[in-house]
């Protein structure tokens, strides 16, 4: 079959000696830790075969949302360089060249992560947003593997709850267009805008906080979103504090939950994506996805930090994982 080529390279600086870095990549067995794919289907059947380190040492894969594969050791420098082939055969087949290589920077390691792959000729227009989602997956491997190794744990865990039925809410809140780079720090200061209301009684406790992602462009690295607050019922605001308003109806939705830092929020969005993606479920018009924070930052510890996530799709046709 006819294939175009796309390439990626994402880098991360990990502060610990070069042999500590090469020795935990080199090894299948740690990758279940911080895999920005086996995180989406933790019971994904996982086979690993041979040593670490030693060329051909493999791990092969048959998942239900995220594919079917197998991943194999190809060449090795020691403490500078790792090849693998990787071959997908679900959802469809390929083939690509991945790469890690290893710079000492005193007592740290510069990681970089590359792949040279393709995508059939016949999804050519998927070519740019092939490499942007691969991209973020390695971005969220290589934050993964550094607060893995650092720390000695990944403050991310994903729970997939299949479709759920849910009311519709008005909500209040502060519209922003950001880039992606700054969603963390936009949403702190919009949502420390919200509270100071509160604050002041202009507008009242709300049943729950939430975020409402409009639009999310990962090729041209812009989100627009309104975080804020839900009630049930309209309230009334004063116009002057420039609150946002809109109100979401009725739906279903494929809820996934993360329990963890805010930082790794993106493991449950891409493991709601990857069910619409297996299942080849349409994108509902009109209800946009949103995520709902059960607890704050600051009160609890980022550990126990809980938000769920909720893509919205049309309900037909779907058969729950």
């Amino acid at each position: 079959m006819f294939s175009l080529p796309f390439s990626l390279s994402r880098s991360t600086k990990i502060d610990l000696p070069i042999q500590d870095v090469f020795k935990m990549v080199g090894d299948f067995a740690t990758w279940k830790a911080w895999s920005p794919w086996l995180c989406q289907e933790p019971e994904c059947p996982v086979q690993i075969s041979g040593s670490p380190l030693e060329r051909g040492h493999k791990q092969k894969w048959d998942g239900k949302r995220i594919g079917a594969g197998e991943m194999f050791l190809v060449d090795l420098k020691a403490d500078q360089l790792l090849t693998y082939e990787l071959n997908f055969t679900k959802p469809w087949k390929s083939k690509s060249d991945v790469s890690f290589e290893f710079i000492a920077e005193g007592a740290s390691t510069i990681l970089t992560w590359k792949m040279k792959g393709t995508v059939p000729i016949f999804l050519f227009f998927l070519r740019k947003m092939m490499a942007s989602f691969v991209g973020a997956d390695y971005e969220r491997g290589l934050s993964m593997l550094k607060e893995f190794l650092e720390t000695g744990k990944v403050l991310s865990e994903t729970k997939f709850r299949g479709v759920v039925s849910r009311d519709g809410f008005h909500y209040y809140g502060i519209h922003r267009n950001c880039q992606l780079t700054q969603i963390g720090p936009a949403m702190e200061e919009d949502f420390t805008k919200l509270h100071k209301l509160i604050e002041a009684k202009k507008i009242p406790d709300p049943e729950f906080v939430c975020s409402i992602y409009h639009k999310f462009d990962m090729v041209g690295g812009r989100c627009e979103y309104t975080c804020g607050f839900a009630y049930q019922n309209p309230i009334e605001t004063d116009s002057q504090d420039n609150i946002d308003h809109g109100r979401v109806e009725a739906h279903h939705a494929i809820q996934v939950d993360h329990k963890g830092s805010y930082k790794h929020l993106g493991n449950a969005w891409v493991t709601a994506y990857s069910c619409q993606r297996s299942d080849r479920k349409k994108i509902l018009k009109g209800i946009h996805p949103y995520e709902i924070y059960l607890n704050e930052p600051g009160k609890v510890p980022d550990a126990e930090l809980e938000t769920q996530v909720f893509g919205v799709w049309s309900e037909t046709k779907f058969m729950p994982l």
